[in-house]
């Protein structure tokens, strides 16, 4: 079963939902796990987990990333999505990214055609994959941006019974940093901590169910962005500690 997605040309605000996020540590899985199977709103699982990888994009002045640092309210980020383990050949999707306050929401297109990833020239892969876009999608070659960060993770799929509220559970987070690489490569990560990301998504009208359902769970929410821990892993999050 994959997830569906949403596909947009023109519409600014496609799929608006709040994303609310917790950090504990990695070991914390079997954990939060029991404790949200038991928990009243019903949560089942949604889709069956999966590997996701990204490799994101930024300007040469590194202008995503100094968007999310400096905390301003409108940020958007640029990645090719792919699911699976697959690196060397991939056929994925472009999103870009938008996040406004504690609102995100995302633009998707399908890049039809095979992408080398595993060893390609960081240029070449810039222009494999934004070289042909038109339209709405132009904008993401606006200052030249190239592969900065190879993300990859776990992801688990659940959603309330009503299915108002998905949450996801990522972990096994790998990061590389393509920044003074002439090739990319998944060789090597970055140093990261061992974490479970916790995140709550759901429309504006459901954001109290959503928080209700978060407080049940011993954990803070705290700003997490993978992007900013491959980049700069000293302003990762605070991660929770679950008691016993």
């Amino acid at each position: 079963m994959t997830e569906p997605d949403v596909e947009v040309v023109a519409d600014p605000r496609p799929d608006l939902r709040y994303e609310i996020k917790m950090v504990c540590q990695a070991t914390s899985h079997g954990k939060v796990l029991a404790r949200m199977r038991m928990d009243e709103s019903g949560l089942r699982e949604l889709y069956p987990p999966r590997q996701v990888q990204s490799i994101y994009f930024d300007t040469i002045h590194g202008r995503a990333l100094e968007e999310n640092l400096s905390g301003i309210s409108h940020r958007e980020k640029i990645r090719f999505r792919w699911y699976g383990p697959e690196r060397k050949v991939v056929r994925g999707k472009l999103e870009q990214k938008v996040r406004e306050n504690m609102l995100g929401w995302k633009h998707v297109i399908s890049i039809d055609k095979d992408i080398r990833a595993e060893g390609s020239n960081r240029t070449q892969f810039a222009k494999d994959v934004l070289g042909d876009l038109t339209g709405f999608w132009s904008r993401a070659r606006e200052g030249h941006p190239m592969p900065v960060q190879w993300i990859s993770y776990q992801r688990e799929y659940y959603a309330t019974s009503d299915n108002l509220v998905r949450v996801t559970l990522d972990r096994d987070l790998e990061t590389f940093d393509l920044r003074n690489r002439f090739l990319l490569s998944a060789q090597h990560p970055t140093p990261t901590p061992k974490i479970l990301i916790v995140e709550a998504k759901c429309a504006a009208e459901s954001y109290t169910e959503a928080k209700r359902l978060l407080n049940r769970l011993p954990l803070h929410v705290d700003k997490c962005s993978k992007f900013v821990i491959a980049s700069d892993p000293g302003e990762g999050p605070t991660s929770s500690t679950l008691p016993e």
